[in-house]
């Protein structure tokens, strides 16, 4: 079915207002039935791009009367991930921080008509986790077929990493425009390829490179996000992950950047383990919302000073004797800073128009854009979940 009528979006765990973003940035129509929030910075920074949102709404608030009335055609959800990462002791079922959602799934066992569609995004390790095997049996018993995906926005021609696992859902006897399979695929299921929009004028809907079907309004979204990051956009052929743009076209030029420097403590401590990339480099590190404050698995560091090798430095860092000054000054040569939160949330796709409140500090907008979702996936998978089926 390809929508006409505004999509009803009920957004759970809206964050910073990611999902929505996501559905503005689809091209299609629709209508915020409801959005629930209870984290204030995220809600200050959700507010500063949509202003009508005023106010905390708790999933533990939602019942079934009021789900019945929100009447929403499609779910739109990011739930806690700490439950299922390493750091959070992946404590799964018995982290208190389920608790929303699997009130949200007694909720869609109970509701006379559950809602069309679903997609939900979380962290790779859902996957194996007794919570992902209840939402699936909840599923199940109403009616709905569904793919899991892992995907990272490398695939999408994003130069930064960030396995996610993703759910699709709809409900019978709606179907997919793509093949199902049982198991959690690793590939997005269309065409991806650079010269796919050729494809929509050829005789065949599936593309002649990767075989896979190709649909107008995802290649649209993915050339109208390149060209606008890129000011050569791309005229090559192969997929978007073959040709990986460099993070110079993510990267500030005008601000002062001193700020973001690594300090000496930083520096001496953290120097071997840090994740070193510049503006040639065509890759990044997962942003956590950590970044900043942590330094081990947080992210990559930018090395500002281009002019000298990062191979000599090192090696003349590794002759000295710990804690020596020379040290120190070396390593400082490289000017070694931190991504600022604009450029995070410019490698996560948020648009330019996106704004990041003034009122918040920068530890504050690390740590809800490291919870925040990748924009351009997201959109994608939302293209093609909307998608009329196969025939």
């Amino acid at each position: 079915m390809t929508h006409t009528c505004p999509l009803r979006i009920l957004e759970l765990y809206s964050g910073i207002g990611g999902m929505r973003v996501s559905a503005t940035e689809s091209g299609l129509p629709f209508k915020i039935v409801g959005s629930y929030e209870i984290n204030t910075t995220a809600l200050e920074v959700y507010r500063e791009n949509f202003p009508e949102m005023t106010k905390p709404h708790n999933i533990m608030g939602l019942n079934v009367d009021e789900l019945r009335k929100l009447n929403p055609d499609i779910i739109m959800m990011s739930p806690p991930c700490q439950p299922f990462t390493r750091q959070g002791l992946k404590r799964d079922v018995e982290d208190a921080r389920t608790s929303s959602f699997l009130h949200l799934l007694a909720l869609l066992e109970e509701v006379p008509q559950p809602p069309n569609m679903i997609l939900l995004e979380n962290v790779a390790g859902f996957e194996t986790s007794q919570t992902r095997t209840q939402l699936i049996s909840t599923l199940s018993r109403r009616n709905y077929v569904w793919q899991e995906f892992l995907l990272s926005p490398t695939q999408f021609g994003v130069p930064n990493s960030r396995l996610r696992y993703y759910l699709l859902a709809k409900q019978k006897p709606a179907s997919f425009c793509f093949n199902l399979s049982d198991s959690v695929q690793n590939e997005f299921p269309l065409c991806l390829c650079v010269k796919g929009e050729e494809i929509e004028t050829s005789k065949t809907r599936s593309c002649h490179h990767c075989a896979k079907p190709s649909l107008s309004s995802l290649h649209c979204l993915l050339h109208k996000f390149h060209c606008a990051m890129h000011p050569r956009c791309f005229n090559v052929g192969g997929s978007y992950a073959d040709v990986l743009p460099s993070l110079s076209y993510y990267l500030d030029v005008t601000n002062n950047l001193e700020p973001y420097f690594l300090n000496e403590k930083i520096l001496n401590k953290y120097h071997m383990i840090l994740d070193i990339v510049n503006r040639d480099s065509q890759k990044s590190c997962c942003f956590t919302k950590g970044y900043a404050y942590y330094v081990e698995g947080t992210g990559s560091v930018v090395q500002h000073n281009t002019k000298v090798k990062i191979s000599e430095i090192y090696s003349r860092v590794q002759e000295l004797a710990v804690d020596t000054p020379q040290k120190i000054e070396l390593l400082q040569q490289l000017q070694l800073r931190y991504f600022t939160p604009e450029e995070v949330a410019r490698l996560m796709c948020f648009p330019s128009w996106f704004r990041l409140p003034k009122s918040i500090t920068n530890k504050q907008k690390y740590k809800v854009l490291g919870n925040s979702i990748n924009i351009l996936v997201v959109t994608s998978l939302l293209l093609i979940l909307t998608k009329n089926n196969k025939s």
